[in-house]
């Protein structure tokens, strides 16, 4: 039974025991007709009284209408103020040095101004020596070059030589071709004719003879040396044919052979000389190459000597403010490295200090890995400046960090992306200066005519997301799904009717109607009672898949879900839930996404 029930149980005994007491003391009928008249006016007052009553509820702060309305889903993450462009100044030098001159954190400087000054002593003295090696690796290479141009002269000399016999040789076996063998051969053809010819005069006297001798007009013995000389004139025909013959199929070839012979060699010493000469001159062209790189590799090094030597005075490439890494490289709990100062050791390529071009800002803020996905480059974005008294200025999302960044040993699995704003305006009045503490409130998404609540009316019980509906002077519990989700209101997509009130805070156990949960209202935000008792995901129509709980995931991120308020009635037991979100607390006032710290 309701506690109204039992208090109109409670009104009615006690105006019995009244009459029967009026009765008891003799009083007249008429004094009980005026007395009923009195009741009367009594009651007439106690409606006035009513209906007060109900135009101070309807007023109440504590109870809000469900309507629709527009609002902004937006997430708040906190950070610092950067440049949106800033010039880094490094340390150049290859080899640790220490600072021997260094300009005051926060002076405003032109460019060309001196911002450090590193110890130079041992890159001078490297320069000195170096300077030694240039003039050593100089002459070696003219020697070089000298031994090169010699060879050159040698290579040049060999070859003429090598020549000058080959033409010899050439000309050599040209004269004798046209030259000796043509006379040897006109020698041999004379003596051949002359001997023919001597043959037939000695033939024809010999014959004459022999008609002389028989008519004996000639003596014998003239007769034999007629004979005995035509003999010996046929035998020298023959041996002129002979020494012919034997000079064209033996002395000629190997006079020819030998004279060729001469030529190839000629050649062969022409061709060994020129890859002698060839081989000779590029040992000494490697030498000379060699002794030219070790030139340029010294001459090399010497310049970036000097280079280094003209790094150790670092001067501002551009106006700017100066602040000094160490002011930059603090960890999210303020911890910072060693600051610069005189006689500090620095190392190749260490981040001195930076330039930030203040006239363009930026806010780096941090968010929650959850919230990345939904934070989108152009988005539009607030930020405001705690230097400026809470200012607020707006800005664009610029960009997103590409990898998170953990919470350090106070919390190991928190995992943040950095995302920066740029902000609009500029910095025309200066006022914006680098490390400035921000908080951005980063526009996720427009609800547009959306039946909503305040965020304070809903809660949460297991799977269940509810309010609390105002039913006359009471309230009961309602589940609805809910939509997109704001630090201010919430979307009702079901379970709640434009126009209906809900209260906004826990309801104590007087104003609570106590009342297990309805399975129409359940199955009409995706819940289902199971068996048991529990409320479970409904099953989705024709897939046989469990449908999300009640709200599901909302676009805003979870409620600020509340537990069942106090004196709430024991309802069938629900599901276990999962692990509450960072959002489901005691009060439904957590915005759309935990703030970065």
């Amino acid at each position: 039974m309701s506690s109204t029930t039992t208090s109109s149980i409670a009104s009615s005994h006690a105006a019995g025991r009244k009459a029967r007491w009026m009765l008891r003391a003799g009083i007249t009928a008429g004094a009980v007709v005026l007395c009923a008249g009195g009741l009367l006016a009594v009651l007439s007052g106690t409606g006035a009284r009513s209906a007060s009553v109900d135009r101070s509820e309807a007023e109440r702060s504590d109870v809000a209408t469900a309507a629709k309305q527009s609002f902004d889903v937006t997430t708040k993450a906190t950070g610092e103020l950067e440049a949106a462009r800033q010039i880094e100044i490094r340390n150049q030098l290859e080899q640790p040095t220490t600072i021997i001159e260094l300009v005051k954190e926060g002076t405003n400087v032109k460019a060309g101004d001196v911002l450090v000054r590193l110890n130079s002593e041992a890159i001078q003295t490297q320069i000195d020596e170096e300077m030694l090696r240039v003039e050593q690796a100089r002459a070696e290479l003219s020697v070089a070059e000298n031994a090169f141009a010699i060879q050159q002269s040698d290579n040049a000399s060999a070859e003429r030589k090598a020549q000058l016999k080959l033409d010899l040789a050439r000309l050599d076996l040209q004269q004798w071709l046209e030259g000796e063998v043509r006379s040897k051969r006109q020698q041999h053809e004379l003596a051949l004719e002359r001997a023919d010819r001597e043959l037939l005069r000695l033939r024809e006297k010999y014959e004459n003879a022999v008609k002389l001798h028989e008519k004996q007009f000639l003596s014998r013995d003239e007769l034999q040396r007629d004979e005995v000389a035509f003999l010996e004139a046929k035998a020298q025909v023959e041996k002129s044919k002979l020494e012919k013959q034997v000079y064209e199929d033996f002395q000629f070839p190997r006079d020819r052979r030998v004279k060729e012979s001469d030529v190839e060699q000629a050649i062969a010493d022409l061709d060994r000389t020129r890859r002698q000469n060839e081989s000779q001159l590029s040992t000494k062209e490697a030498e000379r190459s060699n002794k030219r790189q070790q030139l340029v590799l010294r001459e090399q090094k010497l310049a970036r000597l000097r280079e280094q030597l003209e790094a150790c005075t670092i001067k501002a490439p551009s106006d700017g403010l100066v602040v000094f890494d160490s002011s930059l490289n603090r960890d999210r709990w303020g911890n910072s490295d060693q600051p610069l100062d005189v006689g500090r050791q620095v190392t190749r390529n260490q981040r001195l200090m930076v330039l930030p071009d203040t006239s363009e800002m930026v806010a780096s803020v941090r968010v929650p890995e959850s919230m990345t996905a939904r934070i989108r480059k152009g988005q539009q974005a607030s930020v405001r400046i705690d230097a400026l008294g809470g200012r607020a200025l707006n800005g664009v999302v610029d960009s997103i960090g590409v990898i998170a960044e953990s919470g350090g040993w106070r919390d190991p699995n928190l995992r943040e992306y950095t995302v920066k704003v740029r902000l609009d305006g500029g910095n025309a009045e200066g006022r914006l200066k680098p490390s400035m503490r921000a908080e951005a409130s980063l526009l996720l998404d427009t609800v547009s005519d959306a039946l909503s609540v305040p965020i304070q009316a809903v809660f949460i019980e297991g799977m269940v997301r509810y309010v609390l509906v105002q039913e006359g002077v009471r309230f009961v519990r309602r589940p609805v799904r809910l939509g997109r989700v704001s630090e201010r209101m919430a979307e009702i997509r079901a379970g709640l009717s434009e126009g209906e009130r809900v209260l906004l805070r826990e309801a104590n156990s007087s104003e609570l109607i106590a009342r297990p949960w309805d399975s129409k209202e359940l199955a009409a935000v995706g819940l289902r009672l199971a068996e048991d008792g529990r409320v479970m995901p409904a099953m989705m129509p024709g897939s046989g898949m469990p449908g999300g709980p009640a709200g599901g995931a909302p676009a805003g991120g979870p409620p600020g879900g509340r537990p069942a308020a106090s004196g709430a009635p024991a309802a069938a037991p629900v599901a276990a839930p999962a692990p509450a979100p960072a959002a489901a607390q005691p009060r439904a006032e957590a915005p759309a996404a935990t703030p970065a710290k």
